[in-house]
């Protein structure tokens, strides 16, 4: 070999080590920062018209494990899931208070039967009745607290969404811009800077959202979801989300929709579809799964509930009057029409009493003996009152007043053959004399049947929503272009939902929606309703129970009614006896020993939500809907641990591949000093070797 051959393989080997020294240099400075990768200096042979002629740095390349890499981003993304889930759930745990102090649901119902017990032993006292009346009063507050609170978590869960999106968005930008300045790169350039912000945008990306990434060549990286929805290829993707300012418990959030965004101009144009069904992980389906399915079954929970309580309470206090008589009983809008089917079996009497609360007159009504419209109802009471009492209908709420010589109204139950129309008496039915009031409901019993006029103007738009906010089908009702009957109404909800839902309508009027088996984890949502039922302006969705915000609007609007909430002595706790002067007595306690029992009687109640169905007591059903969200919170918590365990796991052994080694740098340090000093020493003798030969 020529001295200048072994001049350049000196020379070659002093640019080596001078790499790999910096190289090693780089390494040590980054030992602490997060998402380095360790960089290494690959040397090959030097090769030149087919002869060595020393060494060369081929690359500086990156060490990372692309697998590891993947699986890490996998266990983030359901790390991010729930956790995100985890930290409203504790939320939600927090309103419904310590099963072990005094403050929950469970106490609040106990304390309404402590104060019905000792209003038995004392019903003419005022002190009695006030405590009576504080205790539903408290039992209001809590289930308002509930009831606001999952709605405000709702609100927060979506606003969350909101931003989630936002940084998506903006971290899909980022990615995408470096994708473009990697691809720019020139030949031989050290990329390695690019290349780790990317991975640290990456890492930040799938915490947020389920990712996988794809080869594009030119360095450049592909991003999708595993679902395959694209994020990041030759153009960025922008995620659109649309916030639901509305305050209604159980309410349904638009979808997220994705628009591509072309990188020269900037300019986004809409993809179709919708993409929820498409995230499957991460922080962002996380509190799109807590807003959608959890906090909207806890929603729903509560107000089946609370409407359950409300309906057992009432139908204890419609059966007893206050002490006086009221004047007049305005009962609850029903929805119903004047022309409706009454439904009543069964026998009620209408008394109108005078100042001594005597009986004045009476209407002894045998329901199977008169015509079958609640207008004809109303006409017989009035008929047989005589002028002293007036039952009227009136945009749909049924109202029983005083007239003539009569102070006060009463409606008393037959001992034998009670009125009765889907359980409930006449008083009932219609809520004249209810203890407590709901915000729709309490029940969705409506008494009507497959032949009877539906009644409704409008149209109303219903979806079958799946656990990912996702949307089968969607249909628009509108009530003027069906037949004119409410079995008409069920005929055409069927069609269309072409199978997927089974509606029908049981004896007592409720409408049922039950999902096809092929769609079991769906549920019936509305998402628009004008309709109207005559002047009633009830709607469908309202009447009957239709979707999850019908059914959670129970509780929202639980209180106790307003002509008993100032007025103790407006409780009913009399029973009547019209052979007798005065009929009724103040001292009478049937009504406040029934109220008493009722916390030890178990009753039918259909479920809801995560609630199954059961025969259970109030109090029964309290607890285990405490239980069961209360159970739902410490799995999420379990998983939430369990993630991040496994995400720390995995994130040690990318570390350990990627991670700098202070030992394995320092023995890489003493090899390229030992290198670079060897090679000096080869330059140093071929100096000599050159003087030498200058010399002679």
């Amino acid at each position: 070999m020529s001295l200048n051959g072994i001049l350049s393989t000196g020379t070659s080997g002093l640019l080596a080590a001078q790499v790999g020294l910096s190289t090693v240099s780089d390494n040590i400075a980054n030992v602490n920062t997060e998402g380095y990768a360790r960089k290494e200096a690959r040397q090959d042979n030097r090769v030149i018209g087919g002869q060595s002629t020393g060494v060369q740095v081929s690359e500086v390349r990156r060490i990372a494990d692309s697998f590891l890499s993947q699986e890490f981003r996998i266990a983030a993304a359901e790390s991010g899931r729930f956790e995100a889930m985890d930290e409203l759930q504790q939320q939600m745990t927090a309103l419904l208070g310590d099963p072990t102090q005094d403050r929950t649901l469970v106490s609040r119902l106990d304390d309404v039967f402590n104060a019905a017990a000792a209003l038995a032993n004392n019903p003419e006292t005022t002190a009695t009745r006030n405590a009576t009346l504080d205790a539903l009063q408290r039992l209001d507050e809590d289930i308002d607290l509930v009831a606001s609170g999952a709605r405000d978590l709702q609100r927060q869960a979506d606003q969350r969404v909101g931003d989630t999106v936002d940084t998506i968005n903006e971290l899909i930008a980022q990615i995408d811009s470096l994708n473009r300045d990697i691809g720019k790169r020139l030949e031989g350039s050290d990329n390695n800077a690019l290349l780790d912000q990317r991975a640290r945008k990456l890492d930040e990306l799938g915490e947020l959202i389920d990712i996988r990434t794809f080869d594009l060549g030119q360095g450049k990286l592909a991003v999708s979801t595993n679902a395959g929805l694209p994020l990041v290829d030759q153009a960025a993707r922008r995620i659109v989300h649309v916030p639901n300012d509305a305050a209604n418990a159980g309410q349904t959030f638009p979808q997220l929709t994705i628009e591509r965004v072309d990188s020269a101009t900037g300019q986004a144009t809409a993809v179709n579809g919708t993409i929820d069904s498409s995230i499957r992980s991460g922080t962002l389906r996380g509190l799109m799964d807590i807003r959608d399915t959890t906090l909207n079954d806890l929603a729903v929970e509560l107000g089946a509930m609370t409407g359950h309580v409300a309906d057992e309470l009432n139908r204890i206090h419609n059966d007893f009057t206050a002490v006086p008589p009221p004047a007049e009983m305005v009962g609850r809008n029903t929805g119903a029409l004047a022309t409706d089917p009454h439904g009543f079996t069964g026998i009620a009497t209408f008394h109108a009493f005078d100042g001594n609360n005597a009986v004045t007159a009476s209407a002894t009504i045998d329901f199977g003996a008169i015509g079958g419209t609640v207008q004809d109802a109303i006409n017989a009471v009035n008929t047989g009152l005589g002028g002293q009492g007036t039952l009227s209908l009136t945009n749909g709420t049924m109202t029983f007043s005083a007239a003539g010589a009569a102070s006060g109204v009463a409606i008393q139950q037959d001992a034998t053959t009670p009125s009765d129309n889907g359980g409930r008496g006449f008083a009932h039915r219609f809520g004249l004399n209810d203890l407590v009031r709901t915000g729709t409901g309490p029940t969705f019993d409506t008494g009507l049947t497959a032949a009877t006029g539906h009644g409704f103007t409008g149209e109303m738009t219903l979806s079958l929503v799946g656990p990912a906010n996702q949307r089968a089908i969607t249909t628009t009702i509108d009530m003027a272009a069906i037949g004119g009957t409410v079995g008409d109404l069920v005929t055409q909800l069927n069609t269309s939902f072409s199978g997927l839902v089974d509606f029908s309508l049981d004896s007592a009027g409720k409408l049922s929606a039950t999902p096809a088996s092929v769609a079991s984890s769906f549920r019936v949502e509305v998402l628009a309703d004008n309709t109207a039922r005559g002047a009633t302006g009830a709607s469908a969705a309202n009447l009957f129970g239709l979707g999850s915000a019908s059914v959670a609007s129970i509780a929202s609007g639980f209180s106790v009614a307003s002509a008993i909430a100032g007025n103790p002595e407006g409780i009913s706790l009399a029973s009547i006896d019209a052979s007798r002067s005065p009929a009724i007595g103040a001292g009478d306690n049937a009504g406040a020993q029934a109220l008493q029992t009722l916390g030890n009687a178990e009753a039918r109640f259909d479920g809801a939500g995560r609630l199954p169905a059961m025969t259970a007591t109030l109090s029964e059903i309290s607890s285990e809907f405490l239980g069961r969200a209360g159970q739902a919170a410490k799995d999420i918590s379990v998983r939430a641990e369990d993630r991040l365990a496994l995400r720390d796991e995995l994130s040690q052994r990318v570390s350990e591949v990627s991670g700098v080694n202070l030992d394995e740098e320092m023995t890489n340090l003493i090899t390229f000093q030992t290198a670079f000093n060897a090679s000096a020493r080869v330059i140093s003798a071929t100096q000599e070797m050159f003087d030498a030969l200058l010399r002679i």
